[in-house]
């Protein structure tokens, strides 16, 4: 499965932070965390869109994860790069 890159934020801790809010699983890589989504994890991502509460970031992280699940069903590898 390609992993395909959804984002990219300044900082490591950023990254993390996002991923976190979300609630997905996640494993480092160099300068990058990797997980895969699957069609369950669409209730995460649309419960971080929903949420007042959740950053501008996180919003668009989850938004930005949504449309590449909704690419493909069965589920995707995606990574979330981060620049220090």
């Amino acid at each position: 499965m390609a992993v395909t890159t959804v984002m990219t934020f300044p900082t490591l801790d950023q990254a993390e932070s996002a991923l976190d809010w979300i609630g997905l699983n996640f494993a480092d890589a160099e300068n990058a965390f990797e997980g895969d989504i699957l069609p369950e994890d669409s209730e995460l991502l649309d419960e971080a869109i929903g949420d007042p509460d959740s950053p501008d970031a996180v919003r668009a992280l989850a938004q930005a994860l949504l449309t590449l699940l909704a690419g493909s069903p069965a589920g995707v590898a995606y990574r979330v790069t981060f620049e220090a």
